[in-house]
């Protein structure tokens, strides 16, 4: 399938979830991904947050156990530059003020906030819609991830976060397009 179909079928998908299969898939989610994370050494992890009303995985729930298993570790999240198609990184911790962008998505406020360079970053936490046997993914399609993660080293461990399994292969895959290292699903840890 390509990304226009799966990213259609996977929206739908998502939406049909109850708040409770959400909750319950992204509490496995959690145990899942902090298992994974315990076998890498990394000092930033990036986290994305969810867009209100489209029923993404809650990260908000994964941040405080972020920073129980790993309390030395740094938290950044993204900022869209206004106008274009590129992120800044801020550090979230309890000094930084979130700002609601055209999205619905919580933002650090880029003027308060202190910057992280995608070069710092050792793991990201990749939002998508579906990711298929190599790890390719399917986003909303504005290309605000594969910018950022080709920005990143080239050991950054890059990990997708679904409800659910892959699809066999997204079919239109583009040169820009970066794949997964890892895909943390309720029922399992896919690497690619």
């Amino acid at each position: 399938m390509d990304k226009a179909l799966l990213r259609k079928d996977f929206l739908m998908k998502r939406i049909r979830l109850t708040q409770e299969e959400a909750s319950i898939k992204t509490d496995l989610i959690i145990k899942n991904l902090l298992q994974s994370l315990e076998l890498l050494a990394f000092e930033t992890v990036h986290i994305f947050l969810p867009q209100l009303g489209k029923n993404e995985i809650d990260t908000w729930k994964i941040i405080p156990q972020l920073r129980i298993s790993f309390p030395d570790v740094s938290i950044a999240v993204p900022y869209v530059i206004p106008g274009t198609r590129e992120m800044e990184h801020c550090l979230l911790d309890s000094q930084t003020i979130l700002i609601p962008n055209q999205w619905k998505i919580p933002e650090p406020d880029p003027q308060s906030s202190k910057i992280i360079y995608p070069e710092n970053i050792d793991v990201v936490l990749v939002p998508l819609l579906a990711f298929d046997l190599k790890g390719y993914r399917v986003g909303y399609g504005g290309g605000y991830y594969d910018r950022f993660l080709a920005q990143c080293r080239p050991d950054t461990i890059r990990i997708g976060l679904s409800y659910f399994g892959p699809v066999d292969e997204i079919g239109d895959i583009d040169p820009y397009d970066v794949p997964l290292h890892y895909c943390i699903t309720p029922g399992q840890t896919y690497q690619f």
